[in-house]
């Protein structure tokens, strides 16, 4: 079951952690796999799913094609506004002064928001999937430069996530300064099942005082995002 979960992680359908139990990320993961792939969508890995899989894994290019289909579908499902839409906005501790600040923006654009307050980011991703959100926002103050990153693993790069952590750090860098991003592949951006995006901060004070301004952009960003479709 392991293996099934690393193909279908490689191919860009979220299974949450790789730990060889048939849990219902995995059943979900699977089932959004075989509609891709015009297989039915039971959510039982049988031969012809399973020979999909393989075939699919071995080759570097299919399996970021195959990625690039969930997350435009993501996408193209939220039709451009946010309106009616789902936004989920997490972090790890000591930052709901920011989250809430980003929901009300983002809720002023008609979306429903969902807020996550956990130090496990996998757990984070976890109750993001099963909201069902378009588009996921993370925040963390380190000691370290600020800077936003989006997933990029092995096989696959979020391009959807690539172009709004571009945006955002373009709206903030003349609070911030320099915010250069990056594609990795942290637990959060992992295990998503949309695209997101992890900004990181500095320090806590700078953000505290410039929540709303940080707020107002990421809200506009999404908005953005949403009302363009991606590209391959």
């Amino acid at each position: 079951m392991s293996e099934v979960q690393r193909m279908l992680s490689t191919l860009g359908f979220s299974v949450g952690r790789i730990d060889g139990i048939w849990g219902p990320l995995t059943a979900g993961a699977l089932a959004d796999f075989q509609l891709n792939m015009g297989l039915g969508g039971d959510g039982v890995c049988g031969g012809q799913t399973l020979r999909m899989l393989q075939r699919l894994v071995r080759p570097l290019g299919d399996a970021s094609v195959v990625a690039h289909i969930t997350e435009r579908q993501r996408l193209e499902s939220a039709g451009g506004q946010l309106a009616g839409h789902r936004i989920a906005v997490g972090e790890a501790g000591g930052l709901e002064p920011v989250t809430a600040s980003v929901r009300r923006a983002i809720g002023r654009n008609g979306a429903e928001v969902l807020t996550v307050h956990h130090p496990d980011w996998s757990a984070q991703a976890a109750q993001v999937n099963r909201f069902g959100a378009a588009v996921y926002i993370g925040f963390e103050v380190k000691p370290a430069a600020p800077s936003i990153s989006y997933f990029q693993g092995r096989h696959f790069v979020s391009r959807a996530g690539q172009r709004l952590a571009a945006d955002i750090a373009g709206r903030l860098e003349p609070m911030f300064g320099e915010m250069p991003t990056s594609g990795m592949g942290l637990p959060m951006l992992r295990e998503s099942a949309m695209p997101a995006v992890l900004c990181r901060f500095e320090g806590l004070d700078i953000l505290l005082e410039c929540n709303r301004e940080v707020a107002s952009a990421v809200a506009q960003s999404t908005r953005d995002l949403l009302a363009t479709q991606p590209s391959a």
